[in-house]
């Protein structure tokens, strides 16, 4: 199926290419918002930084498709909902 959907590209003109590329962004964005949503304020995440570094934090604020993050070096990320990993932490017993 991923050979034909490459074939099926390189055969395209521009204006189905353009709406291709469109489509791919709706549907990026919905992706994003969704994961976004799907986090709570407090929830403990990872994602990776800058230069492949990663990056552990709690959440501080859900928008609408970013989900802002204060790492454990006490920064504060502006990261897609997509890219962040829900990390469920061992509660002591």
């Amino acid at each position: 199926m991923k050979i034909d959907i490459h074939d099926a590209i390189f055969k395209m003109t521009n204006d189905e290419l353009s709406s291709i590329v469109e489509s791919v962004k709706l549907r990026r964005n919905q992706l994003h918002t969704a994961d976004a949503h799907s986090l709570r304020v407090g929830d403990r995440v990872s994602f990776q930084g800058r230069r492949g570094i990663t990056e552990k934090g709690t959440v501080e604020k859900i928008k609408i498709k970013y989900v802002l993050v204060r790492t454990d070096r006490g920064q504060r990320w502006n990261v897609p909902g997509s890219h962040l990993t829900q990390i469920k932490e061992a509660v002591n017993a």
